[in-house]
């Protein structure tokens, strides 16, 4: 609210998370993202007991008392009001996905605890109806278990500082042990009518529209995906199997950790590994990108056969500058750029995702780019 110069109190604003809160906003506004602010608050001063409904503009126009001289009294929120909540569940009843972290409240207040009661029970219906729900921190977790005991649909996760780390792109330890101590293995002749074809690995498929494509068209090489949402996974290989295609798979991991593990097994030749349109992480100036990240692009490096391919493109172009960067940084001098341009004009592959349809649909320019590898 500070970053977008609404009216907010001294005291509750982090002067250090200005910067952050203003890429925030500019990420969200380049990909039509809204960010849903409070309309009003319920509010206290120094000199009342209950707490007064206030809209957002009068926070800081606070209360004057007449005693022997003016005294203006700030209005200090300690919970969201009526109009704000009734925003929020009208946003939330039509979403697939919820990620509830940290409290709903500022301070204690007999109108929080309704408030809190409202969206609980909102999320309860939620997650009955094949929503998928995360409540992340303590004091969340609490507010929700106080409400109702009956939420084994939801995803409950307490430790909110695991979760921040995650989402940063951090490599947790933990995930990282399991991962060498349980390596995948996996049938491919199971999967494969030919696992022994040269394999198409795309990192974080999505929907799988590319790579439905790309087996369609391609019935001599294998296709792979590999990407964090279950449910869409889920829903691809339900596809898949429909459609009758015996060349394309997919897997839920998170490739940043798992694609030496999972593709090293594989019996053929990996001749193309894609990664379109990652989610950037704006959390620190310099950006740090949750995808590629240097064990991702010396995993791809070591699998690759050689003059294998490495396709990258985003409609982001600092992102698309930084795959580019990681991949000659971390490539030990084995990729080479395909082409003399600065990025490709067109989609080599004549196949385009999901998002790359969006946002070519919206006039937006692709930032693509062909490496190859060439051993020394």
């Amino acid at each position: 609210m500070h970053a977008l110069g609404l009216p907010v109190r001294r005291k509750l604003v982090e002067a250090g998370a200005f910067a952050e809160a203003v890429r925030i906003i500019q990420f969200a506004n380049s990909r039509n993202i809204p960010i849903l602010l409070p309309k009003d608050f319920w509010c206290l001063n120094d000199r009342l007991k209950k707490p007064e409904l206030v809209p957002v503009h009068g926070i800081l126009e606070g209360k004057i008392l007449t005693l022997l001289c003016l005294i203006l009294l700030r209005w200090s929120p300690v919970a969201l009001g009526p109009s704000s909540l009734e925003e929020i569940t009208t946003l939330l009843s039509k979403s697939k996905k919820v990620v509830w972290i940290g409290p709903v409240k500022f301070g204690s207040s007999i109108q929080d605890s309704n408030g809190t009661s409202i969206l609980v029970k909102l999320l309860r219906k939620l997650s009955q109806r094949n929503c998928d729900v995360t409540v992340v921190g303590n004091m969340a977790c609490k507010a929700l278990m106080g409400e109702s005991a009956a939420f084994s649909s939801c995803n409950i996760i307490e430790n909110v500082s695991v979760i921040w780390e995650f989402l940063k792109g951090r490599k947790l330890p933990g995930l990282m042990a399991l991962d060498r101590g349980y390596p995948y293995t996996i049938d491919w002749h199971a999967i494969y009518a030919d696992p022994t074809q040269p394999l198409l690995v795309d990192i974080g498929s999505g929907n799988g529209l590319f790579l439905f494509g790309m087996a369609s068209k391609w019935k001599d090489t294998n296709f792979l995906g590999l990407e964090m949402n279950g449910k869409l996974v889920k829903r691809c290989l339900e596809a898949m199997h429909q459609s009758g295609l015996k060349n394309g798979y997919f897997i839920e991991t998170n490739a940043t950790s798992t694609f030496r593990s999972i593709v090293s097994g594989y019996p053929g030749e990996l001749v193309l590994a894609s990664i379109q349109c990652p989610n950037p992480d704006f959390n620190k100036p310099e950006h740090r990108w949750k995808m590629v990240q240097r064990a991702l692009v010396e995993a791809i490096r070591d699998l690759l056969s050689s003059n294998g391919k490495v396709f990258v493109q985003s409609d982001i172009e600092a992102v698309a500058l930084r795959m580019k960067q990681q991949f000659l940084k971390y490539g030990n001098g084995e990729f080479t750029i395909d082409h003399q341009e600065e990025w490709l004009r067109e989609n080599p592959f004549g196949v385009q995702s999901d998002w790359e349809q969006h946002v070519l649909h919206r006039g937006v320019p692709m930032y693509r780019l062909m490496l190859s590898k060439s051993v020394r």
